[in-house]
């Protein structure tokens, strides 16, 4: 069974939104697996506007004094896991072979981190899945650690709190994968225009939600899209092509993929339009995910 996401998760009030905005939701969630939703998260990382000034996530992250960041071995992690709340207070870990408990820290950047998610979203890998989740929890403790001597300067306290919004929306972005939060009623429905809680002052980029909406039809497609496919279009620079895109994240070739469907016969013009359009496209694409048989 294809794990989805919780039908019921943070779920917009129905009296909201109009009939058709519903029926768009319910259309996304029925074709919305764990996989491609955590392939959206980091596609709006990588290619949302986030900033005022239009740069994303991805791009902020490189200028944050947390980019690089030491973490534990997967080995330490998984025994600190295990430690009841009385054994962490105290201070002690349980008694474990030297073997077991490997000491060399990882020094990880924000860029490994996200590579790292969409790679779990295809594999599943818990281990990896701990480094993830360690690195973006230490990540945001240590932004939020710069919050408590807020500048006078207004323009250093509004940088000061966009630093905190990065790593604060990183954090919660790996806390949502695994807890099935639902991304879809987020942008398609129930959008607040603030990037966290605490600092509402600060929008998103003006054209942060169209962009991830764009993404989210791109992993998802429109349902106006019939993904009707022939596995005779599966030739050889098809599939060449497909696997090159998708383990570069580099899907600029993609009006040339359209090219090689055509010649191989392909007729379906949602699949052909897709390709050849300026939409952004990312990690997940719904036509790439055809070809190469993924869910």
């Amino acid at each position: 069974m294809v794990p989805r996401r919780h039908s019921d998760e943070n779920r917009v009030r129905s009296s909201a939104l109009p009939v058709k905005a519903r029926r768009r939701i319910d259309w996304y969630r029925r074709r919305a697996t764990q996989r491609k939703l955590l392939l959206l998260e980091c596609g709006i990382v990588r290619h949302a506007p986030f900033a005022e000034c239009g740069r994303t996530l991805w791009e902020l992250m490189i200028e944050q004094s947390w980019f690089h960041n030491l973490i534990p071995s997967v080995g330490w992690i998984r025994a600190w896991k295990t430690l009841s709340h009385e054994q962490i207070l105290s201070g002690k870990l349980p008694e474990m072979a030297e073997d077991e408990i490997p000491l060399t820290p990882l020094l990880v950047n924000g860029h490994q981190a996200i590579m790292w998610l969409e790679q779990f979203a295809d594999d599943g890998d818990s281990d990896l899945y701990l480094m993830i989740e360690r690195y973006f929890h230490g990540a945001e403790w240590s932004a939020e650690a710069t919050m408590f001597e807020r500048p006078e300067d207004p323009d250093e306290c509004r940088k000061l709190q966009m630093n905190y919004g990065v790593a604060y929306w990183l954090d919660f972005i790996k806390k949502l994968g695994l807890n099935l939060w639902n991304i879809l009623d987020y942008y398609l429905g129930g959008f607040p225009g603030h990037y966290y809680t605490w600092a509402s002052a600060l929008p998103f980029h003006s054209d942060h939600r169209s962009a991830a909406i764009r993404l989210i039809e791109c992993i998802l497609a429109r349902p106006i899209d019939t993904p009707r496919f022939n596995v005779d279009w599966r030739t050889a620079d098809v599939m060449e092509l497909a696997v090159a895109m998708y383990e570069s994240r580099d899907f600029t070739s993609s009006p040339v993929l359209a090219d090689h469907l055509e010649e191989a016969g392909c007729d379906n013009t949602s699949i052909l339009n897709h390709c050849r359009s300026d939409q952004p496209h990312c990690r997940g694409c719904w036509v790439v995910d055809l070809l190469l048989g993924k869910a």
